[in-house]
C-alpha cells in the first residue's frame, strides 16, 4: 500500500502539469489572434462615428443651372449701381426732379444772390447719362425745386460770392426719380504767404498769381514791405500759384495749392539771385522828368511797370537774368516822343538805364 500512494501522486502531478501546459497554448494562440485583429483595424481608414443627431445621408444633388439675371428676365428690377452701368435704357430718356434746403455755415447772412450748379459726377455710376445744369436765385430763397431732370449721376453744391459750395453726390435713379439733398456753403478763406530774396530779406513788389484750376481763372497780388502777398475770400478748391505775372513769370514753376477756409498760409517761397535796372530819364535840358510811364519784360520772364519819381528815377529790383526791352511814355508828351530802349540784367547786378526824353 505504501509504494501504491506515491505512484498515484506522481500521475496526478503529471495530469496537472499537461493541463498548465495546454492551458498556457490556447492563451498564447488566442492572444496572438487579437493582436492581429488590432494591427488590421490600425491599418484601415477610419471612418467618424455617425452622429445620431445628423438627418439620414442623401444622394448629392447637381449644382443648380445658370438662372437669368433680373435684366434678362424682363422684371425691371435694378442691381445696385452695377446695374445703372450695365442697363442704360432704364435711364435713358427718363426724367425726375431735385428738391433740396441749402444753409450757410458761420455767422455769415445767406446770400440774396446764389448758384445752384449740378454737374456729371466724377464718382457715381450712370454720370453718362447726367445732363448739366445752372439755376440762379436772386432772391435769397434756400429751398429749391429743380423739374425735368434727366436720370444719372450728379455733383450739386451751391455757389455765391465770398463762399465755397460743398459738393454733395446725388443718384438719379429708377425708384428714387426725386430726391431730397441738404447742401451747405461755408465762408470763403484768405490765403496768404512770404516771399523773401536770395538773402533772405523780404522782397518787396512782388507780383503773385492764383490761379483756380476748376475753371483757371487767375486773380492777382502784390508782395508789401513785409514781402507778404494775400488773397481773400478764396473758394475752397485746388490752384496753382505762380510767383509774377500770367504773361511773365519770374519763376517758371507753378506751386500747386489745395484750400479749404478759413485760413492757409502757404510756406515762404526764396527767390535766387536776381538783378537789377536803375532807370533815370530826363528831358531834353537833362531836366529829372516826373511821371514817366515805363513798361517792360524779360526774355527770361520777370516785369517792368512804373512810373518815374520827382528825379526822374525808377529802381526795378528782383529781375531775373535776361535781355530786357524797355518802352517810356510820359503822358504830357506826343507818342512819337516815346522812347524803346535795351537792357541786359545780370544776376546780382544793377543795370544802369539812362534815358533823354521829350522835345
Amino acid at each position: 500500500m505504501s509504494n501504491a500512494k506515491p505512484a498515484e501522486r506522481g500521475r496526478a502531478m503529471l495530469i496537472l502539469l499537461a493541463l498548465v501546459f495546454v492551458a498556457g497554448l490556447l492563451w498564447f494562440w488566442l492572444g496572438g489572434s487579437e493582436r492581429q485583429t488590432e494591427r488590421r483595424l490600425a491599418s484601415a481608414p477610419q471612418t467618424p462615428p455617425a452622429d445620431p443627431r445628423a438627418p439620414a445621408e442623401l444622394a448629392p444633388v447637381p449644382p443648380p443651372a445658370a438662372q437669368p439675371t433680373p435684366t434678362e428676365a424682363g422684371t425691371g428690377e435694378l442691381e445696385p449701381f452695377a446695374s445703372a452701368r450695365t442697363t442704360p435704357a432704364l435711364f435713358a430718356g427718363k426724367l425726375g426732379s431735385l428738391r433740396g434746403h441749402i444753409e450757410v455755415s458761420g455767422e455769415e447772412p445767406f446770400p440774396r444772390n446764389w448758384r445752384l450748379v449740378l454737374r456729371a459726377s466724377k464718382t457715381l455710376p450712370a454720370r453718362e447719362h447726367a445732363a448739366p445744369r445752372t439755376l440762379d436765385f436772386s432772391d435769397g430763397r434756400a429751398d429749391f425745386e429743380v423739374p425735368d431732370v434727366p436720370l444719372g449721376g450728379y455733383d450739386v453744391c451751391g455757389e455765391a460770392a465770398g463762399f465755397s459750395g460743398q459738393i454733395h453726390p446725388v443718384l438719379l435713379e429708377p425708384g428714387n426719380e426725386h430726391p431730397f439733398v441738404n447742401l451747405r456753403m461755408v465762408p470763403a478763406g484768405l490765403l496768404e504767404g512770404r516771399i523773401l530774396d536770395a538773402r533772405r530779406n523780404p522782397a518787396e513788389g512782388i507780383p503773385v498769381t492764383l490761379f483756380a484750376l476748376a475753371d483757371n481763372a487767375a486773380s492777382e497780388a502784390w508782395t508789401d514791405a513785409n514781402g507778404l502777398f494775400r488773397f481773400e475770400r478764396v473758394a475752397d478748391g485746388a490752384y496753382e500759384l505762380l510767383v509774377g505775372k500770367a504773361t511773365a513769370p519770374l519763376l517758371p514753376e507753378r506751386r500747386p495749392v489745395r484750400f479749404q477756409a478759413p485760413r492757409l498760409t502757404f510756406p515762404d517761397i526764396e527767390l535766387p539771385a536776381l538783378g537789377e535796372i536803375h532807370v533815370r530819364v530826363v528831358d531834353s535840358l537833362a531836366r529829372p522828368l516826373e511821371g514817366v510811364e515805363v513798361r517792360g519784360s524779360g526774355t527770361n520772364g520777370g516785369l517792368v511797370e512804373g512810373r518815374t519819381d520827382f528825379d526822374g528815377r525808377l529802381v526795378v529790383r528782383h529781375l531775373p537774368a535776361g535781355h530786357f526791352r524797355l518802352r517810356l511814355a510820359h503822358p504830357s508828351f506826343a507818342p512819337e516822343y516815346e522812347r524803346r530802349v535795351a537792357v541786359d540784367v545780370v544776376a546780382g547786378q544793377v543795370a544802369e538805364a539812362p534815358v533823354r526824353l521829350g522835345p
